[in-house]
């Protein structure tokens, strides 16, 4: 155990004092949903130290009653030079000896929540959500079932591509997943279809981050500004049905192939957790509006695993990836997205795309994989998916990651 938290942390966890995620969460007790920050195996409850006024010894002031309310949009908003001093003070109020945790047991008995006990709630009232193409591989592997030449596919990332998700069914980790039944094509002819299940199930693994401060219409945040506006990251299944897909791809893309389900982790990890990891992207060929003197990413690891049937003795490693493996960095897909002055808001989410790279061992979807492993099979019902992400390298005070994205697979709704 770390013994530099009052609240003990196991030394291979995720949430260790130099990460403090925050999240939503409620209890059996207390239903209503709260803010909180992810410690070890428990979780600091917020809303509790909100209304003791502990906030009130905090280096920055600040209105504390953000944390009362059931999301963390307000929280964001106010920006991340209030967001990084105010997540300072929370470490210091879990390690230093003269804090009030410490000195109070009661206080801490009060705001001290077992995560197992909670239940996680979506962490932002999301009000967009936009998904990026950043994977040479898996848009290959999509638009080669199609008639779409390859100079398209050679031009695939000039200029970047993303589209529009459904806000609406966005849902936090470990909501069960209903397969969706659409229309198949059949092998026949084009012209003839079949409305059923899909037979073909897919998982997309990516990341994704959150905007805090929000931008006015019309304005065009610049690549080195656009980490003013980014609060944290989480994880992304953007869950897939191949066969509906297909006919979708043209002119204008996935349609009900994606708009059932897309699954995020609950805990939000902010940009200043994730700075002691920033690294240097890879050389490629960027537009020069979003050429970045600053051209960095993070060393985040991804990986996941299926449990076929929901049985944890024959769960599968299915792959294993890296944040760099995305052609485009979180600046410049927030720097795109402005290009026009499209307006962001607080708590809208902007995907990577999927996140694998170029040997069979990091292919992020079953698509891609089954070009390498033709007996892979698609998801099947009672399978169960499983993301996880850390960032690579450990400090000395511990480890940074995201935790798990997980969902399972129900039966069609016939």
């Amino acid at each position: 155990m770390a013994s530099q938290s009052i609240i003990p942390i196991p030394a291979d966890s995720p949430f260790s004092l130099v990460n403090i995620p925050f999240g939503i969460f409620s209890t059996e007790s207390q239903p209503h949903p709260r803010p909180g920050v992810a410690i070890g195996e428990h979780i600091l409850d917020l809303k509790v130290l909100a209304l003791q006024g502990i906030f009130t010894d905090c280096e920055i002031t600040f209105p504390s009653d953000v944390f009362t309310q059931t999301t963390l949009n307000a929280f964001a908003a106010l920006g991340r030079p209030t967001t990084s001093c105010v997540r300072t003070y929370i470490q210091s109020l879990l390690s230093r000896p003269s804090s009030p945790l410490h000195s109070n047991p009661s206080l801490l008995e009060r705001c001290t929540v077992k995560q197992v006990e909670a239940k996680m709630h979506l962490p932002f009232d999301i009000g967009d959500f936009t998904d990026f193409t950043s994977s040479k591989t898996v848009s290959s592997c999509i638009l080669l079932q199609t008639i779409e030449p390859n100079s398209y596919i050679s031009k695939r990332f000039h200029p970047p591509r993303a589209a529009s998700g459904r806000v609406s069914t966005i849902l936090p980790s470990g909501t069960p997943i209903v397969r969706p039944v659409g229309h198949l094509p059949t092998s026949a002819s084009p012209e003839r279809f079949s409305l059923a299940p899909t037979n073909e199930l897919d998982f997309e693994l990516e990341l994704a981050f959150f905007i805090g401060i929000p931008t006015e219409h019309f304005e065009r945040v610049p690549v080195d500004k656009t980490e003013e506006h980014i609060f944290g990251a989480v994880l992304l299944n953007d869950w897939s049905a191949r066969d509906i897909q297909i006919p979708e791809t043209l002119p204008f893309g996935a349609f009900n192939a994606k708009n059932f389900a897309s699954t995020i982790s609950p805990w939000v990890v902010t940009l200043d957790a994730l700075e002691p990891f920033k690294i240097a992207h890879d050389i490629r060929r960027v537009p020069s509006y979003l050429v970045d003197k600053g051209d960095v990413t993070y060393d985040i690891s991804v990986s996941m695993s299926v449990i076929p049937g929901g049985s944890v003795e024959r769960e599968v490693a299915v792959a294993r990836s890296c944040l760099r493996n995305s052609y485009w960095t979180f600046r410049q897909m927030l720097a795109f997205h402005t290009l026009t002055g499209c307006r962001m808001r607080t708590g809208d989410l902007i995907g990577t795309g999927t996140l694998s790279g170029e040997d069979a061992t990091s292919l992020c979807s079953l698509i891609e994989q089954r070009k390498h492993f033709p007996d892979r099979m698609f998801l099947q019902d009672g399978d169960e998916v499983v993301f996880t992400a850390w960032c690579t390298g450990r400090s000395l005070q511990g480890g940074v990651g995201f935790g798990e994205c997980r969902g399972v697979v129900l039966p069609a709704r016939l």
